[in-house]
């Protein structure tokens, strides 16, 4: 697949370096390292998508990288002609391995950082132009928020415990909406939940893919008849297991805590028009012994709930090695 960059233009980056560039968070003067031992640094956006919405506008506001014990370096994000205070990114239009950049080669320390913080606009109803917000098939819209301490209208999205090394580092915010948006009953947003968010390093990366067979999804309909969805509609889906998973069951967190059994990632699966086979596409994958799976159930699946109705149909051990894997569901 075309992995598509959008780069960033020097000129549209506000930069605020609190570490390694002359000044620090603690008031203590530092000096810039010599440029064999700097770090480039690069965080691109990419997502697995969900049924029945046509964007997820996720508006970026800063990145924050927090050094282990150190200090802190903040990067603000405008739009790319500088016309706008965030940068607006329809995460729907980068899935699987297409990326959208966000930040490209900047410098900083290498070393072990505690933590990556993404900020980003919470949904206000009165202005989408400028804030997160998703937009559903039928054209209505509702504001998307990430939850924070405090109410200033910014939301968190926290990765913890990562290295730059020396030299090119190349990362992406995969945002698993499956395991991440939750739709409260109770009011009219949209809940992005962190923990359906992974931070990968894209050097150390590979991927899986595959087809599933017409015939093995209508014999999953067809075993699970009583359990179809509005208008009879089932929900095609690859899950993804560590292989030390004994029991892999439905996508469940409970608080800002995901389950042992629940997936690592997820990927719809999309229907071929000639052919009627189904496609899915897991990326930014470490390499290593997984459960790949499959199931014709996830319209049960909630992300808040431990859903009893809720199976896999099918199961395959497999070693991830390379860059591609390819994994086919046939009967």
């Amino acid at each position: 697949m075309f992995t598509r960059h959008t780069l960033l233009a020097t000129s549209t980056l506000a930069m605020t370096l609190l570490a390694g560039c002359g000044s620090d968070s603690d008031g203590n003067a530092t000096t810039t390292p010599p440029q064999s031992q700097q770090a480039t640094f690069s965080l691109a956006v990419s997502d697995a998508p969900v049924t029945n919405l046509k964007a997820v506008w996720v508006a970026f506001d800063a990145i924050t990288l927090k050094a282990q014990g150190g200090n802190s370096v903040t990067f603000d994000l405008k739009s790319e002609d500088g016309s706008q205070s965030v940068r607006m990114v329809n995460l729907l239009d980068y899935t699987g391995d297409d990326i959208y950049q966000l930040l490209a080669d900047q410098n900083i320390p290498p070393g072990s950082y505690e933590w990556l913080r993404a900020d980003v606009v919470n949904g206000d109803s009165s202005n989408y132009t400028l804030t997160s917000h998703v937009v559903y098939n039928d054209e209505t819209m509702a504001p998307l928020v990430v939850s924070r301490k405090g109410n200033d209208g910014i939301g968190e999205i926290q990765m913890n415990s990562f290295s730059l090394l020396a030299g090119d580092n190349q990362f992406v915010l995969e945002f698993d909406l499956k395991k991440s948006l939750v739709d409260p009953k109770n009011n009219d947003e949209i809940k992005l939940k962190p923990t359906g968010v992974r931070l990968e390093n894209l050097a150390q990366k590979t991927k899986v893919s595959g087809d599933i067979s017409a015939q093995l999804m209508a014999d999953c309909e067809v075993a699970n008849a009583t359990l179809a969805g509005l208008d009879n509609r089932f929900e095609h889906a690859v899950y993804l297991y560590s292989a030390t998973v004994e029991t892999p069951a439905d996508i469940y967190t409970e608080g800002e805590q995901q389950s042992a059994t629940s997936p690592l990632a997820t990927s719809l699966v999309s229907i071929d028009a000639d052919d009627q086979q189904g496609e899915y596409e897991i990326a930014f994958l470490s390499t290593g012994d997984y459960k790949v799976t499959y199931t014709c159930l996830a319209h049960l699946d909630n992300i808040e709930t431990q859903d009893a109705d809720f199976t896999l149909y099918r199961t395959q051990s497999v070693t991830l090695t390379g860059t591609e894997n390819d994994v086919d569901f046939t009967e």
